[in-house]
């Protein structure tokens, strides 16, 4: 998918160095989470007898204190990741609100609109403010995506895929969150599913990469870190430009009146 390479092309903004500094700040945080996680049989002895819970239900086991610290740094990995994700996206959007031309979607490509941004407010400023609002989205899809796990987290991914476009509805449509929701189904309808193949994709390919080269790698602990931080960086501000580009072609589709495709 062209779309997939567009997105892979974080550093593809004007501004450049502030792009290398994002990346630069994600590789070193998650780079200390991974080199610093805690290994050991504690954490292996729990994780088999909560897989037992799980299939058997037997006695619920207490969480050692080294899983509850990876625990909170995989929160904090994911915290981060949604910060940067959504500060990546405004920036571009910001960047892009001028520029008009054809923007690749599923059903092919169409001439887009100049973009309305908020007047006399700096992107950073604009991602601060909707921040809270996708941290709460985040907290509200918890529980879709435990009661998920038992088919493959199938409304989940259909749930998030629905509601992705909110925060970019709240932020550039001054809209409330309620309203933004609506919005965002309205926005995606047709595209859900091409929205989730392009995420999980991209994702996969971070992914399989990652693991490749940590194979090749050998067993260092350093190395196999660097490596996780290094794609982890890539792969969360790909996101954002993901994200931004869908935004951007999905409310010049609104805009211009065309309808959804025929197929979800």
């Amino acid at each position: 998918m062209r779309i997939i390479l567009e997105a892979l092309k974080i550093d593809k903004m004007p501004k450049t160095r502030l792009v290398h500094l994002w990346f630069f700040l994600l590789f070193a945080l998650s780079g200390s989470a991974y080199v610093t996680m805690p290994t050991g049989g504690q954490i292996d002895l729990f994780q088999t007898q909560l897989a037992a819970f799980l299939a058997r239900q037997d006695v619920l086991p207490f969480p050692p204190v080294a899983w509850l610290s990876i625990l909170f740094r995989q929160v904090g990995l994911v915290v981060i990741s949604l910060w940067f994700i959504l500060l990546y996206a405004i920036h571009w959007l910001f960047a892009s609100s001028e520029t008009t031309g054809p923007v690749d979607v599923s059903q092919g490509s169409m001439e887009i609109p100049p973009l309305p941004v908020p007047k006399d407010q700096s992107p950073t400023g604009v991602a601060v403010r909707a921040f809270p609002v996708l941290l709460l989205l985040a907290v509200a899809m918890i529980l879709p995506y435990l009661i998920s796990i038992p088919i493959m987290g199938i409304p989940f991914y259909a749930l998030i895929s629905m509601l992705s476009m909110t925060v970019f509805v709240v932020v550039f449509e001054d809209k409330t969150l309620p309203s933004a929701m609506e919005a965002s189904y309205r926005m995606t309808r047709g595209m859900k599913f091409f929205i989730f193949i392009s995420f999980m994709f991209l994702g996969s390919i971070t992914t399989m990469a990652g693991d490749l080269l940590r194979m090749v790698m050998g067993s260092s602990l350093w190395a196999g870190s660097l490596i996780r931080a290094f794609f982890f960086a890539l792969k969360t501000l790909a996101f954002g430009r993901l994200a931004a580009m869908f935004y951007r072609s999905l409310s010049a589709r609104e805009d211009m009146g065309i309808g959804p495709p025929a197929r979800s």
